[in-house]
C-alpha cells in the first residue's frame, strides 16, 4: 500500500513542498501531479520497497476531480536505486510501453507477465491528456525471503 502513512518510501523527480503524497492512493480525492515545468524526461515517481520484491502488477487510477490522464507510461527497476532497467516482455530488447487509462473512476490494472524482482521501481509518465501527468496508484507485490 502505498501513501500518507509512507508504508513505502517515495521520491520522485520534481520533488518539492506542494506535493501531497497522500493523493496518490487509490481512490483518494484528487490525484499525485507533477509540476508542469519540468522536463519530461525528468517526471518519475520512485519507490524503495526495501527489499527484494516480486513485481507482479501495478494498479492506475486517473485525477478524480479535474480531466487529467497519464496516457502512456513506462517502469523501470533497480536493485540499488542508482542504475535503472527498463521493463520490458521476455526476449524484447526494448522498454514496453504500457497504455494508460481514459478514465478518472476505473481502476486499471497492469499485469507484469514477466515480472522484476528489484528493491525499487520508478513509474514513469511518458505521455498525458494536460499540461501534467497527474495519476493514483499501487503497487501489487509479494515479498522474498
Amino acid at each position: 500500500m502505498l501513501g500518507a502513512n509512507n508504508e513505502i518510501p517515495v521520491v520522485w523527480s520534481d520533488m518539492d513542498v506542494y506535493h501531497n503524497l497522500a493523493l496518490i492512493q487509490l481512490n483518494s480525492w484528487s490525484a499525485f501531479c507533477h509540476d508542469p515545468n519540468i522536463i519530461q524526461s525528468y517526471r518519475w515517481i520512485q519507490f524503495d520497497l526495501g527489499v527484494n520484491n516480486i513485481i507482479g502488477a501495478i494498479k492506475l487510477q486517473e485525477r478524480d476531480n479535474i480531466e487529467e490522464y497519464t496516457t502512456s507510461f513506462k517502469l523501470q527497476y533497480s536493485d540499488d536505486g542508482i542504475a535503472w532497467i527498463d521493463y520490458n516482455e521476455q526476449g524484447e530488447q526494448v522498454a514496453k510501453v504500457f497504455d494508460g487509462t481514459h478514465d478518472r473512476n476505473t481502476i486499471s490494472v497492469y499485469n507484469l507477465d514477466y515480472p522484476p524482482m528489484h528493491r525499487y521501481l520508478r513509474f514513469v509518465p511518458l505521455t498525458w491528456s494536460s499540461d501534467r501527468p497527474c495519476y493514483r496508484l499501487d503497487i501489487c507485490r509479494c515479498a522474498t525471503s
